[in-house]
């Protein structure tokens, strides 16, 4: 999931983005149309990226889409750059109302509405309005993505057997105290295997609902990631770690949690899907709940999408709104058919037997359709970075759990501010 992180420099760059006039990425000669599409490197997604071009241009003959691929933690810095010299593409990936705010991409609402597409069964994370991935802005579609990302936590069928614990429903989600009961009933050292582990363990708060992290127009940290629930849900996640529960990050770095899953060395995990056909190879047999989340608080878990939007700026504004409306319908079988990913559309999921009859894939399609939009923060990566200073200092027991979210609650209040002050700037 480290395509989330690349986000926080887009949001942090205003003067590039306001930069934008017209541009000279699109070439026309003889009728033929030349659209240019930047991407970014993703796993297992290269080859898809070539084969809905080459299907696309198959059925629009006079179009040709010019791809270009950059490195993921570089594609930002592409686009700004190619903003600020009047020389940005016909086509990009955006994530988030930073660019539909500023102009910099149109509406695609009435294209979609004329091929047919109906976005009520699309993950609403994405098509929502306002979320921190969301395609919408003040009533308009700007972007559409192929697949919905989610991250879910996959669990051991043997080990909650052997244990005599009862499978965990779908949805709704168990708490972050039930996760370290589990958790600890499933650890069995003298095996080398843990009870769970929790996507960004380091900081595992940015994994739980933003409404107890910031107040609901997102502008107030202060009294919630260092309030009651804040505080409490730190507490009993580094006793887990500190009780050797979940495994320590030098034991398990970042990122390995669903191949530790698929060697049979955790009980549970917190990931995106990405894994799934280590942990099936592996013959571990799963299920699939959602994100352990807060009692009385509504779930949430990360969604997101290769969300394509087409740049105010291109020369050839219908037929980059076709290519769009290509993703939006056959994009997704393409998705499927290359990469295995869950199509953004829950009725196409459907159609092309995505679960496969396969339980865990089954409660995964049930998680998807309670995707929602997360309060919007402006940079929030570098807003909420002092959290991860602070998990340090509680779990090597420097700073107790009030302290430690007590001095980080100032820091970011003032990141906060400014991160505001920055994006009500834009544009």
């Amino acid at each position: 999931m480290k395509r989330l992180r690349w986000i926080v420099t887009l949001l942090a760059a205003p003067a590039l983005l306001a930069a934008a006039c017209t541009s000279n990425a699109g070439t026309s000669t003889s009728g033929q149309v030349t659209l240019d599409f930047w991407v970014f490197d993703e796993i297992g997604t290269g080859n898809f990226y070539n084969t809905l071009v080459s299907r696309f241009e198959a059925a629009h003959p006079n179009v040709h889409v010019n791809l270009t691929s950059y490195p993921e933690n570089n594609y930002d810095v592409k686009i700004q750059t190619a903003i600020a010299a009047h020389q940005e593409p016909d086509l990009i990936l955006s994530f988030g109302p930073q660019y539909p705010k500023q102009g910099l991409l149109l509406p695609i609402d009435g294209t979609l509405a004329q091929h047919g597409v109906d976005l009520s069964t699309f993950s609403k994370a994405i098509i929502s309005e306002g979320g921190e991935y969301s395609c919408g802005w003040k009533g308009k579609l700007y972007c559409v993505g192929t697949y919905s990302g989610i991250a879910a936590m996959l669990y051991n069928k043997d080990m909650f057997d052997a244990a005599g614990i009862p499978y965990p429903k779908p949805w709704p989600p168990m708490t972050p105290d039930q996760f370290v009961n589990i958790a600890c009933k499933l650890t069995n050292p003298d095996h080398q295997v843990w009870g769970g582990d929790w996507y960004e363990g380091d900081a595992v708060a940015m994994s739980l609902p933003w409404e107890t992290l910031v107040s609901p127009d997102g502008k107030k940290a202060e009294g919630y990631v260092n309030g009651p629930t804040e505080v409490h849900q730190y507490d009993i996640m580094s006793s887990a770690y500190k009780r050797g529960c979940l495994p320590g990050s030098n034991t398990l770095q970042a990122g390995q949690g669903v191949d530790f899953f698929a060697e049979g060395k955790l009980g549970m995990v917190v990931g995106d899907y990405l894994g799934l056909k280590k942990v099936q190879a592996a013959g571990i047999r799963w299920g699939t709940t959602a994100v352990p989340t807060p009692e009385g608080y509504p779930p949430y878990f990360f969604s997101w999408s290769d969300s394509v939007g087409v740049m105010a700026t291109t020369d050839h504004p219908d037929e980059a709104k076709e290519f769009v409306a290509f993703v939006a319908t056959q994009g997704q079988k393409i998705r499927f058919e290359t990469t295995g990913d869950i199509p953004l559309d829950s009725k196409v999921a459907d159609k092309v037997n995505w679960a496969g009859g396969i339980q865990g894939r089954e409660e995964g399609l049930q998680i998807a359709k309670h995707a929602r939009a997360a309060i919007f923060i402006p940079d929030r990566w570098n807003v909420y970075a002092p959290l991860y200073d602070a998990w340090g200092y509680i779990v090597s027991g420097n700073k107790s759990v009030k302290k430690a979210l007590n001095d980080a609650a100032s820091a970011i209040q003032q990141n906060l501010d400014k991160a505001w002050q920055v994006w009500n700037n834009q544009g």
